[in-house]
């Protein structure tokens, strides 16, 4: 069923022509330690760290910047924080009377101003100083749009990875991504694998190793240098000698961090990188470089997705494919059409499953394919799609059911294990013709056979205005176990709607502060999200609130507020009482600061 959406349009702040313009220059260097205009956040594999993506979105210095952050260091203020809003252990910019608990009815107006709206979150969460838990920054170009930390699967070689649970790649968790607009590159830095079990030191100034981001700026005054500027006509890898497009903005990973797909705002191009990491060899790991801009598609592009094709169709030495499987597929939302594109890569590398004759070519080529558009009927015009996200916690959870209580027969529990690969997977894309959720569906048989790639649009949810990113993530629920939701960011209307994909409702609607634009989470992993397995806790990390109890290893969300460059956390467990910050903004990190030109 098709329902009636909230009609709403408004365009998202990060559209201006200057960004193609912007030249580094020998301006006023960019502060190294503090947030301005934060586009992206990435929390690393340990969760001990947060790296933080600036955009420098009004020019006032010669560059945006890449940080790291002691995340580890930041939760446990923030359980501070929730216990006792003025501790006198946190590094408050305005502290306040110390005692002072957060009271159960939170005050619309200043105790000292009634005549002034109180900021939001600052009652029970009021403002730390960012500096505190800083630990390192780079300087890279302005205007970048996001930030991603390398996340893939490893390929199946026996029946029983095939059949088992996913498994990541060897790249994983060890290289940053950050498309930049201002001087058309994919930015990207290599971070140390960090080790949930080795916290950083207590010594601020103490050496760690996933603090450290590796772009040659030791070498280049700060600043990430030309060899970590994807992009470049020029560039070792690049082996068809072609630049970057303009307004490279949303991007993707391949399934098995081979390679990426950046959209481009302004173009009908879309361009594939490979990312230096090898789907074959665990031991390979070069530069990323642009590979391929593939002309044609529809203008306008703004998010990428990887299109998942489950594990348990794929071929291996012991059970060998009679035709070749499906290869790596994307799909791409547009803000001028009412579409969303299906783009298929081809990796021109020769062998690539067992049993190929294909002989090996002298240069890496791969490739990009356009394959057609799928259009957004859902909606009364279905223009200005935004993020994309696809859930295939359906197939996870199927799996998960047969491998607890297996058939009789291994013969039929593979039988079983590959009929849940292909259950549909869901598709949510952030729609603006009207403002909404819209709801697909990807994978269904097809003139007899499996189609993982065909995509079907059947449905939307009213949101309101200005819906921009999607990011799929768990809480945790009331019985401490991880359940999923799908967090809908509202740029315009500085909300946060947490909608449950198997109720199809929203379960709540998270006021934020202006111009919300990025997400991160706590690590977790997708196949316990899908199983809905007890969320761990950490005994050395007591739970103020709960006496004899650690804090939860999954517990936090981190949002990045564009308008007023500072970080809000929010408390994602449900599970701890009172319940009273379930959902809620519960951390300030950052002084909120109004933009230069609107003082």
């Amino acid at each position: 069923m098709i329902r009636q959406a909230t009609v709403g349009v408004a365009a998202l702040v990060s559209a201006v022509a200057l960004a193609s313009c912007y030249s580094t220059g020998d301006g006023v260097a960019p502060p190294l330690d503090a947030f301005y205009y934060p586009v992206g956040l990435a929390v690393s594999e340990g969760g001990n760290v947060l790296y933080v993506a600036n955009a420098d979105f009004d020019l006032q210095y010669n560059g945006g910047t890449l940080q790291s952050y002691d995340l580890a260091l930041i939760r446990r203020h923030t359980v501070l924080t929730i216990a006792n809003p003025n501790d006198p252990n946190l590094p408050l910019i305005r502290p306040g009377t110390p005692g002072t608990r957060c009271p159960d009815v939170i005050p619309q107006k200043k105790t000292d101003d009634p005549n002034q709206r109180q900021p939001l979150g600052e009652t029970c969460a009021p403002p730390v100083d960012s500096r505190f838990y800083w630990r390192q920054g780079v300087v890279i170009g302005a205007f970048a749009t996001d930030l991603q930390v390398l996340r893939c699967e490893k390929a199946p070689t026996t029946t029983s990875e095939r059949l088992g649970r996913e498994a990541p790649c060897a790249g994983q968790g060890t290289r940053l991504f950050v498309p930049v607009r201002g001087n058309a590159s994919l930015t990207w830095a290599d971070i140390d694998r960090d080790d949930p079990t080795k916290p950083p030191p207590a010594d601020r100034g103490a050496a760690y190793g996933p603090f450290r981001i590796g772009c040659g700026a030791e070498g280049n005054g700060g600043r990430c240098d030309l060899g970590h500027q994807a992009g470049r006509s020029d560039e070792p890898g690049n082996t068809r000698n072609v630049s970057l497009p303009g307004e490279p903005f949303g991007m993707a990973v391949s399934q098995d961090g081979a390679h990426a797909v950046v959209a481009h705002q302004t173009e009908t191009k879309s361009s594939l990188f490979s990312t230096g990491f090898s789907a074959v060899d665990a031991t390979a790991r070069g530069a990323t470089a642009l590979k391929w801009v593939l002309d044609g598609v529809t203008v306008g592009g703004n998010s990428v997705a990887a299109v998942p094709h489950d594990r348990a169709l794929e071929c291996t030495p012991d059970a060998p494919c009679t035709a070749e499987p499906p290869r790596a597929a994307f799909l791409q939302t547009s803000r001028a059409i009412n579409g969303v594109d299906l783009l298929r890569l081809y990796p021109d590398e020769g062998k690539r499953f067992p049993g190929s004759v294909n002989a090996s070519p002298t240069l890496s080529r791969p490739f990009l394919v356009r394959e057609g558009t799928v259009p957004v009927v859902a909606n009364a015009s279905g223009l200005d799609s935004r993020g994309i996200v696809v859930d295939r916690t359906p197939r996870l959870a199927c799996k998960a059911k047969v491998r607890a209580n297996p058939p009789p027969t291994a013969a039929e529990t593979a039988a079983k294990i590959e009929a849940c690969a292909k259950l549909p997977a869901r598709v949510f894309i952030a729609n603006r013709s009207p403002s909404s959720l819209v709801l697909g569906e990807l994978g269904a048989l097809e003139n007899g056979a499996y189609n993982p790639d065909r995509l079907r649009i059947f449905g939307n949810l009213p949101l309101t205005v200005g819906p921009s990113r999607l990011y799929l993530a768990p809480i945790v629920d009331k019985d401490g176990r991880y359940a999923l939701r799908l967090f809908i960011v509202c740029f315009d209307s500085a909300t946060v709607f947490v909608y449950d994909p198997d109720t199809d409702r929203v379960e709540n609607v998270i006021r934020t502060a202006p111009g919300p634009f990025a997400l991160a989470f706590d690590p977790f992993d997708m196949e316990d999200v899908a199983a809905q397995a007890e969320v761990q806790t950490d005994p050395s990390f007591p739970d103020p609130r709960a006496p004899g109890a650690g804090v939860r290893r999954y517990r936090f969300a981190y949002l990045a507020s564009f308008t007023n460059s500072f970080i809000q956390v929010i408390d994602l467990d449900d599970s701890r009482t009172p319940k009273t910050t379930f959902e809620n903004i519960v951390f300030t990190l950052g002084n909120p600061t109004v933009p230069k030109g609107a003082k």
